[in-house]
């Protein structure tokens, strides 16, 4: 109770008490606004990078160009350290590199055996699901292969995700998309990948007739 001389010594600790708890509270509203706008940045992102996607990787383009049309459009905005592009050829056992940029420049990848020396990416063609490597520990587990880059820098990603090309049980081939951090690729960001090796897939598979509703 309150006295002639001011409030009581509970009714002053009650009050600063009082004020802790919205101070929190604001702090809590803060943090939410803060996650709300970057989801919603991430989801324009996402959104923005199909639809370019979409409007860039045509039917009827050389495989390779396609595959460079696709590492211009995500190797900044997923913040990559690695991508490549991986067609397989089952009758001789091997895959080959459309494509292969590691850390910052294209690189020469010569072909290999897919089932002697193919790695990751015969692991996830062969198993025709997409792979996920969190770890550098986890890769080297699973039977990773390192360019020679890797082995004489030392700078090997940490994240590994590799995403079947085509459908059914014999995919035509992989993209790979990888990071320098652990565990870099949320779930959301590993569906934003499926759906981009999915456009590059329909654009390397399907007649231009099809494409533009000719046939």
């Amino acid at each position: 109770m309150s006295n002639l001389f001011g409030p009581s010594r509970k009714e002053i600790q009650d009050l600063q008490s009082r004020l802790t708890q919205v101070e929190q509270e604001r702090e809590s509203l803060r943090r939410e606004l803060a996650e709300t706008r970057e989801l919603l940045h991430h989801q324009d992102q996402e959104k923005n990078l199909l639809l370019m996607a979409l409007e860039r990787l045509r039917p009827g383009m050389d495989h390779r160009v396609l595959a460079e049309t696709l590492l211009e459009l995500v190797f900044k905005p997923l913040n990559l350290a690695s991508f490549y592009v991986s067609l397989a050829d089952y009758p001789a056992d091997m895959l080959h590199w459309v494509i292969y940029h590691e850390g910052g420049r294209a690189r020469n990848s010569p072909s290999r055996s897919m089932t002697g020396q193919g790695g990751l990416t015969a692991k996830a063609i062969l198993a025709h699901q997409p792979l996920y490597i969190r770890t550098l520990e986890e890769a080297k587990a699973e039977g990773a292969q390192f360019s020679e880059a890797e082995r004489l820098s030392g700078l090997v990603p940490q994240s590994w995700y590799g995403v079947p090309l085509g459908w059914g049980e014999r995919p035509f081939g992989l993209v790979s998309f990888q990071s320098f951090q652990p565990d870099a690729f949320s779930m959301e960001t590993r569906r934003l990948m499926d759906a981009l090796a999915n456009l590059l897939a329909m654009a390397m598979l399907m007649p231009m007739d099809v494409w533009r509703g000719e046939g």
